[in-house]
């Protein structure tokens, strides 16, 4: 049986300018690749046919974006990829999985209309700190 995932995406820092998360979600989705943390919670979890939402945060998102299939089981980065990757944090990440099936939603939802209906958030108050994590179980 697959996993269910958030993957989590925020702006990035460069020495001299911040790339917002819409831009880095727009590169992984053309790019058919997700960087990841092999320290982050679940990172040992993740496997070939896992379904993923991507959640964007940050001050123009909190809203889920879109979603897909993940074609691999985590893999080093390639050295295509480490050229591709720009900004802080993902240039911290030694690791990814491609990404298949991907369809980006006309109408993002903002979580602040599903919130109630996620299980994994408890207190209902305080959601923003349940997607402070890269990798959410769903």
């Amino acid at each position: 049986m697959e996993n269910k995932w958030i993957f989590v995406v925020v702006d990035h820092r460069t020495d001299d300018k911040i790339i917002k998360a819409i831009d880095m979600l727009k590169d992984r989705v053309k790019e058919k690749f997700w960087s990841l943390n092999k320290n982050s919670g679940n990172f040992d979890r993740i496997r070939k046919g896992d379904k993923v939402i991507f959640y964007m945060r940050g001050r123009d998102g909190q809203k889920l974006m879109g979603r897909c299939t993940l074609a691999s089981e985590p893999y080093p980065l390639t050295s295509e990829q480490k050229r591709q990757i720009e900004g802080y944090p993902s240039s911290m990440f030694r690791h990814s999985v491609s990404l298949e099936d991907i369809k980006m939603w006309k109408e993002p939802l903002p979580i602040v209309d599903l919130k109630e209906e996620l299980a994994f958030i408890r207190n209902k108050d305080l959601w923003r700190k349940y997607f402070r994590r890269s990798i959410i179980p769903l």
